[in-house]
């Protein structure tokens, strides 16, 4: 078997027999000794920051604060993540607030579906599944891994009744979530199937999935932007979750992928150390990715 589908799974014995504080205080042990020894990882993450704060005059130590922080908080994260195969709805409901949760609710009123996109900040999975737990007719979009850790995440994600589709079959999901007046939340943050459109994004460019801006506007389908953080001003609630306000976009595919990097960019801003992208897609790294 995959050697990292029996770290995962390792992963969800270990949150399942730890008390809530000794598996975060291990797992950001954990964290710390992942940025220290993965190097390549660490230097991603260092590129991230360096276009986040590419218009302040950020001193190295506060940049080091950063980066250290983003490979915590993803330990913690990852945590939260394996309790999902054993935690209750009520516990899920109760570690998280939504504020804007009536956006959503607002989008469906209209009978079309909706679209919700997010973006690898925070936690993300958390997120629809807390959502699903609130009765929400969830659906996501999922990239396609290894049929092993795929069985397993797929597990973790539909517990409370969410819906899940590979990237590979989008075309499907979209039209169920019409048919169904259901949501469809979309990271939209990563080029998962590698055919992506370059836009400009914080100092750089990157690559953002193609097709989503033309099936938005064509089916003229609401969309609310929103995300899910680790609370950094609550320990008695452990996530804040943020929808916006729902739009139904009349323009073209150019405008609305500039709106939803600008809205990226402001809340990844908000978030330096949550946004989770351990991956060399900055295009002008090339080779020296």
């Amino acid at each position: 078997m995959n050697p990292v589908v029996q770290l995962q799974k390792f992963g969800v014995v270990f949150a399942h027999l730890m008390p809530v504080k000794l598996a975060d205080k291990i797992a950001i042990g954990f964290g710390f000794l992942y940025c220290f020894f993965f190097k390549r990882k660490r230097r991603y993450i260092e590129r991230n920051l360096e276009h986040i704060f590419s218009t302040e005059s950020i001193s190295r130590k506060r940049m080091n604060f950063f980066l250290k922080r983003t490979f915590t908080n993803f330990a913690l994260t990852m945590t939260d993540f394996f309790r999902l195969a054993f935690i209750s709805k009520d516990s899920i409901l109760a570690s998280a607030e939504c504020i804007g949760y009536e956006n959503v609710e607002k989008a469906l009123a209209q009978h079309k579906g909706c679209i919700l996109i997010s973006l690898h900040l925070g936690n993300w999975d958390y997120a629809g599944v807390y959502l699903a737990a609130r009765g929400l007719p969830m659906t996501a979009l999922v990239e396609v891994t290894d049929n092993a850790m795929f069985d397993l995440y797929t597990k973790h994600r539909e517990s409370t009744g969410m819906r899940t589709y590979p990237v590979t079959r989008a075309g499907y999901a979209f039209l169920d979530i019409i048919r169904n007046n259901r949501v469809l939340a979309v990271l939209a943050d990563r080029d998962i199937m590698k055919n992506g459109i370059s836009v400009r994004f914080f100092s750089g460019k990157r690559n953002i999935p193609k097709g989503l801006a033309e099936m938005v506007i064509r089916s003229k389908l609401p969309v609310v932007f929103a995300y899910m953080v680790l609370n950094p001003s609550s320990k008695r609630v452990r996530y804040l979750g943020v929808i916006e306000p729902p739009i139904i976009f009349d323009g073209d595919a150019d405008a609305f992928n500039r709106l939803m990097v600008s809205k990226f960019e402001k809340f990844i801003r908000k978030y330096p150390d949550q946004w989770f992208v351990f991956h060399p897609e900055w295009i002008e790294q090339g080779a020296n990715a």
